[in-house]
């Protein structure tokens, strides 16, 4: 019979299910948000504050927006 407060120190058991808990509570695409919005936003001020045409500097503000307002929606959806 398993003891189900036993601690399991083998060294694959934190990783047993781990993927699969990341998918399920979005971890994974939040992180990939997060990183998609840095580097928007910052391509964003590059490319606003250089000389690039307006509708590189526009594309980068709308997928920073869209960023923003997916990270929220999902912080709604988790509350």
């Amino acid at each position: 019979m398993s003891d189900p407060y036993r601690i399991d120190n083998t060294p694959d058991a934190p990783r047993r299910g781990r993927r699969r808990e990341a998918v399920r509570d979005g971890s994974l695409r939040r992180g990939l948000l997060w990183t998609v919005l840095i580097v928007s936003a910052t391509a964003n001020a590059v490319t606003s504050l250089s000389g690039f045409p307006t509708l590189v500097s526009l594309s980068f503000g709308l997928i920073t927006v869209l960023c923003i307002v997916l990270l929220v929606v999902g912080h709604l959806r988790r509350r």
